[in-house]
């Protein structure tokens, strides 16, 4: 009997320390378990939270996270432009008088060849351009060419006197510079261009001094103030009608 109750005994205890190593070892699996879960769902916190606020969080493991890096897309050089704006050339254009004169010339040999003496077309006598063989800028036509003649400013509807006496022997329009008188007398033709109100016609005999018209409009040179455009030809030969002014002997 004795011997029967000490085997029993013992196997009990063999059963009860093969539980409790069991347990021990279902623990530990399962703590080891729950360890690796917390560590894999802690790496995925911080992915999703790297990826969604753009911040990366410094000496943490993060892989597998793309940030997009933002570009920047030209198509071509013409996608950008500089405004520009137009203004008169800085460089005079070199041109010769073509049509407007045959030759230069030598403008003293044309004042020698004509011994005439010219007033002022106008009251004030101011001269708002000068005669320019070499090419001027005009505003209204943004073109470059010479100036062949003299430009007298003032109000419109002011008189306009004639310069020299002779014979009216042109009254025409010119689309460039408006309602052109011509008079001559001898060798030389003094124009007169942008009247209004003309007052004489073609064969009448005009002495200085006398009213031929008014300042009206010059077609070519709109920008400029009111004026008229008087030029002289000597032998058909452009010439300044300043070096005729008080000319007298």
């Amino acid at each position: 009997m004795s011997r029967y109750y000490n085997k029993n005994a013992k196997s009990r205890r063999e059963r009860i320390g093969f539980y409790t190593a069991f347990a021990i070892c279902l623990i530990a699996v399962c703590m080891a378990v729950y360890s690796t879960y917390n560590t894999v769902s802690d790496n995925q916190t911080k992915i999703v939270s790297t990826a969604e606020t753009g911040v990366v969080v410094v000496n943490e493991p993060v892989s597998h996270v793309t940030v997009p890096v933002p570009t920047i897309g030209m198509n071509s050089v013409s996608d950008f432009t500089i405004p520009t704006e137009t203004a008169e050339p800085e460089t005079q254009p070199t041109e010769t008088m073509q049509d407007e004169t045959s030759e230069r010339g030598d403008a003293l040999e044309t004042m020698l060849a004509a011994d005439v003496s010219l007033s002022m077309p106008t009251k004030s006598g101011h001269v708002l351009r000068r005669f320019s063989r070499d090419s001027v800028y005009y505003k209204t036509l943004n073109i470059w060419k010479p100036h062949t003649g003299a430009d007298f400013d003032g109000e419109l509807g002011e008189d306009v006197m004639a310069m020299l006496g002779g014979e009216v022997t042109k009254v025409y329009d010119d689309k460039m510079y408006g309602k052109t008188v011509e008079i001559t007398v001898n060798n030389v033709t003094v124009g007169y261009s942008g009247l209004s109100a003309v007052k004489v016609k073609p064969g009448d005999e005009v002495e200085r001094g006398e009213q031929i018209g008014a300042i009206g409009a010059v077609p070519s040179e709109a920008s400029d103030k009111s004026h008229i455009h008087v030029y002289v030809r000597v032998n058909n030969e452009y010439a300044d009608p300043l070096s005729f002014i008080g000319n007298d002997n």
